[in-house]
């Protein structure tokens, strides 16, 4: 009988703060949804979920107000909204969704708000200065040939080769090395227990996302998923916390085999364990776990998945490939040692980039949660407790802006310059991505290379279009597999 009497109040409780919601946001449409789940059913197979958020999007006009399992929600894709929204200093807290993220990347810079937030920014900032980018232009080289070496082996003995995985391994060698300082050699080993977690930390937080079981602390420890986010979530501290220490050790044994013979590098790690705030107090062993849990995930999957699509779209448009490849023949080719000023000159390879990133954003939706209420235009209330759920993915193809939305044009750009905030590739306004020069001059570099020893061939019997899913990142759900043919340059 008490069971049923705070279930009864939990649910008036909840029935009457989610009229006061749509009374406040009766302003925008309303996409109807179950009762207690709202739409969050028609969400649950990540392969459709894109879809299904841009077809509401194109019938309600860019805006509409909905519910995910109790979380009253704003999905977005307008851009007069999100040009206010973006640049406002207000919404800079993650929505609630990233608390499932809590348990592996604790408070770092993608997952904290408010104050937290602005600290962390402040401190990991000049770790991504361009002067600080520019001298890792060497590991993106080393890595991206020993990348080539890799592939050229199984070109021999496979010919057709699903890219992906192997893409994983060498964007994970390359934030180790240049965030981390610790070179790990990832890209000789088949497989990798941190990519594997990774990959399955994704599945999981997705299912929480929308599953009512799980989505919620109290019934989530009754699931499997439960224990096994445990043990994958210890094995990625063990790498971390591992990382850390051999860099600390390093730190003060002044010893670096990456710096011998060559300029002093400082790594993103270095920075974290060499700073000092005003009173000369260094950082915390947690915060700096956090940051680095948070810069070793998004700093090579998101970078993989993007590499992955510029290649399936290299391959499947010989012209633009072919394109590009006499680019970087003219730039590249022959050089000892790229310069920053070679990866600038890539004018045609930064449009294959901005194009692939249109059609594939890494990161395809985000969202915001506000700590307080917001007046979007006279009579247009956000109230506190509303999610913004920003649809990059649906913004990035907006037929308004963009002429053939979905066809690979990487020219389009010349034209003209993009409509502000109609490319949100990396977000934008105070919580855009803090990466985004590293992710750029990597893809660039690793690009560049691989286009002078390689030609890229959809096969034949893989002539549809890839099967994307929205998990922690935009994935290819079954792979991209693409025949590598190889060329005479081995530069």
């Amino acid at each position: 009988m008490i069971l049923f009497e705070v279930v009864v109040v939990i649910l008036t409780i909840w029935y009457i703060r989610k009229c006061r919601f749509r009374e406040k946001v009766k302003w925008v449409a309303t996409v109807p949804g179950h009762p207690i789940l709202g739409v969050a059913l028609d969400l649950t197979d990540p392969t459709k979920t894109l879809d299904r958020m841009t077809e509401y999007l194109t019938k309600y006009n860019g805006m509409c107000y909905t519910e995910f399992m109790l979380c009253p929600t704003l999905v977005v894709s307008d851009l007069s909204f999100l040009k206010w929204f973006l640049t406002s200093n207000i919404p800079i807290h993650k929505g609630d969704i990233y608390a499932v993220l809590k348990n592996w990347l604790g408070g770092g810079l993608l997952i904290s708000g408010g104050e937290e937030w602005r600290n962390s920014r402040k401190i990991l900032t000049p770790a991504f200065h361009f002067t600080i980018l520019e001298q890792f232009i060497e590991v993106f080289e080393d890595a991206t040939q020993v990348l080539g070496d890799v592939l050229s082996a199984e070109v021999t003995s496979k010919g057709v080769v699903d890219i992906y995985p192997y893409l994983t391994r060498y964007t994970l060698d390359v934030i180790c090395q240049t965030s981390m300082g610790v070179k790990l050699n990832i890209q000789q080993q088949s497989h990798s227990d941190y990519i594997n977690a990774v990959a399955e930390m994704g599945k999981i937080i997705v299912e929480r996302a929308f599953n009512p079981l799980k989505v919620y602390d109290f019934t989530y420890i009754f699931t499997s998923d439960y224990w096994k986010e445990k043990q994958y979530v210890k094995l990625l501290h063990q790498v971390s916390n591992s990382i850390i220490e051999q860099r600390r050790q390093a730190l003060e044994d002044q010893k670096f085999p990456e710096r011998e013979g060559g300029k002093k590098k400082m790594a993103f790690l270095d920075h974290l364990l060499q700073y000092r705030d005003e009173q000369g107090k260094p950082l915390s062993d947690a915060f700096i776990r956090h940051e680095v849990d948070t810069v070793m995930f998004a700093g090579h999957d998101t970078t993989a998945v993007a590499l992955a699509f510029a290649l399936y779209l290299l391959a499947k448009h010989p012209e633009v490939q072919a394109k590009a490849r006499a680019e970087a023949r003219e730039i590249v080719e022959g050089r000892e040692k790229l310069t920053i000023k070679d990866i600038q000159n890539l004018n045609y390879l930064d449009l294959v980039v901005k194009e692939t990133l249109r059609l594939y954003p890494s990161v395809p939706f985000y969202s915001r949660a506000l700590k307080e209420d917001m007046v979007y235009q006279e009579g247009k209330i956000l109230p506190k407790g509303l999610v913004v759920l920003i649809v990059a993915y649906t913004v990035n193809r907006n037929p308004a802006v963009y002429q053939n939305p979905d066809q690979f044009i990487p020219t389009r750009f010349l034209d003209k310059e993009p409509v502000p905030f109609s490319l949100l590739s990396f977000s934008a306004g105070p919580r855009n991505c803090i990466g985004q020069k590293f992710a750029l001059l990597e893809l660039k570099v690793a690009l560049s290379k691989l286009l002078l020893r390689f030609e890229f061939v959809i096969p034949d019997s893989d002539a549809s279009e890839p099967v994307v899913e929205a998990v922690t990142v935009l994935k290819p759900k079954n792979g991209i597999r693409i025949k590598l043919n190889k060329l005479g340059s081995s530069n």
